[in-house]
């Protein structure tokens, strides 16, 4: 099968969560003898943060190799800032309209070149040029890489048509259909969670160190993973904690809120115990060190970090308020859930902090608990599903 990954949007260096698991995926198809092409869309010229199989043809829509470059459109880029601190679905249609204008005629020319059998949708606006603006009839399987509700409560009907048109709709969670059902009429909807990396390091989180250490992975945004939240919960805890420390590992591409943490820290006087780390590739070497993984996200759709923390043996602490992450830490047995709020967080903290057994017997349970989204099992069903659309297609074909 001719597949094709499409994530019309920036890639170049991004370290973020869907830019993971498009690299994984075209590496899991590409070994089960499909032929593989991704496509994205980034003004910037460069290769992916995360690397995939030299045998994938990568192309960058604004960027093709046997055309010339195209470019967004600056004025409608300061019209959907402007209109964003008064309606975030407004700002997303013209965001959508500004797409779509730099990349129909792009998106029509790698069709035509790639001729692929299925499309996998990696973003609602990368759908809605597929099925609603080029008029694709390669059959388009929709991901939903969020909580649905987060997607769709500010999604323009223009997105949300398009969604429609899905060969199918994949979300993370078989709690997520009715969310999404909210908000779509449709009924193709399939759970299918990300594939969770067996780390291939065994934490011991009870053992003495010289230092230990909660650490926190995500894009540093004060709206999604509120790494605030942690750094105030943390400041509570260090004159009980002295041999503790915090590292924070993420993009820092919102750089007024990284300049926010950065200025909690000097505040609270916490420059020699919370640092901000930036981006990493070898995460084995973090999970080494890591005794706690503090999570303090408000939603999440399946968060890789704490999957593959909970993989290394790591407990985790989280919101029980937190979509995903929520039926991820299992209270009590894998890690911690606690209401959402900082001093609640910090006091949840504070009872894996001052109990080393427990955070060793709960990191086992972790460790033990990702291996039901081993990635063999996680392609399995993503082949499946994949056969089954291109097969109705097929027989649609015939049919006419």
């Amino acid at each position: 099968m001719k597949i094709l990954l499409a994530d019309f949007h920036k890639f170049v260096h991004y370290s973020g969560g869907i830019e993971h698991v498009l690299s994984d995926m075209a590496d899991a198809l590409c070994a089960k003898d499909c032929e593989v092409y991704a496509a994205f869309s980034d003004p910037e010229e460069g290769n992916p943060f995360f690397p995939m199989n030299r045998n994938i043809p990568v192309y960058n829509l604004y960027h093709l190799p046997w055309g010339p470059a195209v470019s967004p459109s600056a004025v409608l880029k300061l019209l959907r800032e402007a209109v964003r601190p008064f309606s975030e679905e407004k700002a997303r249609a013209v965001s959508e309209k500004r797409l779509s204008r730099s990349l129909c005629g792009p998106v029509r020319a790698l069709l035509e070149k790639t001729a692929p059998d299925v499309i996998i949708s990696f973003r609602e606006p990368t759908g809605k040029i597929l099925l609603s603006d080029v008029h694709t009839s390669i059959p388009v399987i929709s991901m939903f890489h969020n909580d649905p509700e987060e997607i769709l409560a500010h999604a323009p009907d223009t997105e949300k048509a398009a969604l429609l048109k899905s060969a199918a709709i994949q979300v993370l969670l078989p709690s997520f259909i009715p969310r999404a059902r909210a908000y779509l009429d449709y009924d193709r909807f399939t759970a299918i969670p990300n594939a969770v990396r067996q780390s291939p390091v065994m934490t011991d989180p009870g053992q003495e160190r010289e230092i230990h250490r909660i650490t926190c992975v995500g894009r540093l945004t004060g709206s999604t993973k509120r790494q605030h939240i942690l750094i105030g919960a943390f400041s509570g805890l260090v004159r009980d904690f002295p041999g503790w420390q915090t590292d924070l590992w993420g993009a820092g591409d919102d750089r007024a809120y990284a300049a926010a943490l950065k200025a909690m820290t000097a505040r609270d006087g916490l420059g020699e115990k919370v640092h901000l780390r930036g981006v990493t590739s070898d995460m084995a070497e973090v999970w080494k060190e890591t005794d706690i993984f503090a999570f303090p996200s408000h939603h999440e759709g399946f968060p890789l970090a704490l999957t593959e923390a909970m993989s290394a043996g790591i407990p985790a602490v989280g919101f029980r308020s937190c979509p995903a992450v929520n039926e991820l830490i299992r209270h009590g047995e894998n890690g911690l859930l606690c209401e959402d709020g900082e001093e609640a967080f910090r006091e949840a903290l504070r009872t894996l902090m001052e109990d080393p057994e427990k955070r060793r017997a709960m990191g086992k349970q972790a460790r033990k608990d990702m291996e039901a989204y081993k990635p063999v099992r996680i392609w399995e069903q993503w082949i499946s599903l994949i056969k089954q659309v291109v097969s109705e297609n097929r027989a649609k074909g015939e049919q006419k």
